[in-house]
């Protein structure tokens, strides 16, 4: 078996995963899903891949729970965790060199598209770092590139059980799909799309394959709703059907079943799985810029910023040191 560590949606720095659900990473090993901490089961909306950008729910009212929401999202999940102690000057100032980071043309201003790529870059910051980490694993450099021969030999050996067979199968179906050049490689790009491909919209198709294999246990090419519902409930001896399993019943129908034939298809997995309706950095960004750009001129000065500090990074701030000094990469 392998022991290529894979862990998300999303989320995750800015994007918060917390558990592992059955859709195999490399090495057959469960990916992340997302899912609220206090979860006491799952839900279907576990399995969603594209990550809220915090575990904590986010609204337009301006309270405290929102503010935490924006936190996270400004600052990742792991960095805003640390604002505690901080005081009010020190979390200014911290912020100011934020800003500084943020304003790529250094023109004193922050723009929609600057605000937009500082948040996607801390929801991608996990998964960069953990792709890079597994990849020198492997390689000596960042640079160097990672043949299948050698992922195969690491992780899988020379004997190989049925069980192991198919574990290796797939994960190089999925090496195959991330070698976006086709020399049987993976730069470290490549890599990462292999290791997270939940993030890579090439890959999407594969991520609904992938999970349709897990759930599809009669393997007649479709999840119907029995096996929907057992993905996420297994009733206890003469357990009643909680309400929660009843609304999941009504969501795999009116929802997740879009052709109506009774089961859910590779493609309507997929839409479920890896939604593209939906972009939680630009939502979280038009949020931002609604809630600190009192003139409306479309951009964000220092002043403005710093006046509405408390949205971004609240009373308190956090060691910035590796994240600023990675950001200078982008």
């Amino acid at each position: 078996m392998s022991n290529c560590h894979s862990s998300v949606l999303p989320l995750m720095t800015l994007a918060v995963i917390a558990v592992t659900l059955a859709v195999s990473l490399p090495s057959a090993q469960a990916s992340p899903a997302v899912v609220k901490a206090d979860s006491s089961h799952k839900y279907s909306g576990d399995r969603v891949y594209q990550h809220d950008l915090s575990d904590l729910d986010h609204d337009e009212d301006e309270d405290e729970d929102d503010h935490k929401y924006d936190h996270e999202a400004f600052l990742g999940k792991e960095d805003s965790s640390k604002f505690d102690k901080m005081s009010p000057e020190e979390s200014k100032a911290n912020l100011g060199k934020i800003v500084d980071k943020i304003d790529k043309d250094n023109d004193g201003m922050v723009t929609e598209k600057e605000l937009s790529d500082w948040i996607d870059y801390i929801s991608k910051r996990y998964v960069t770092e953990d792709s890079r980490k597994q990849f020198l694993d492997y390689a000596s450099s960042p640079a160097d590139k990672l043949s299948w021969d050698t992922y195969k030999a690491r992780n899988f050996g020379k004997d190989t059980d049925e069980a192991t067979s198919k574990s290796m199968s797939r994960d190089q179906r999925r090496w195959q799909r991330a070698d976006r050049d086709g020399d049987g490689m993976l730069n470290l790009a490549e890599f990462t799309d292999f290791t997270h491909p939940e993030e890579a919209p090439h890959m999407r198709e594969l991520v609904g394959l992938e999970t349709l294999e897990d759930m599809d246990k009669d393997k007649d090419g479709g999840v119907d709703i029995n096996e929907y519902i057992a993905d996420m409930w297994t009733p206890s001896a003469g357990e009643q059907e909680p309400d929660w399993v009843k609304t999941e019943r009504e969501t795999f129908s009116n929802v997740r079943d879009k052709n109506k034939d009774g089961r859910l298809d590779q493609a309507e997995i997929a839409s479920w799985i890896v939604p593209e309706d939906y972009n939680h950095v630009e939502a979280e960004t038009r949020h931002l810029m609604s809630q600190a750009d009192t003139d409306k001129d479309g951009r964000l000065s220092r002043q403005e910023i710093m006046d509405k500090y408390d949205v971004f990074v609240g009373s308190q701030a956090t060691d910035f040191g590796e994240a600023l000094g990675r950001h200078e990469e982008l």
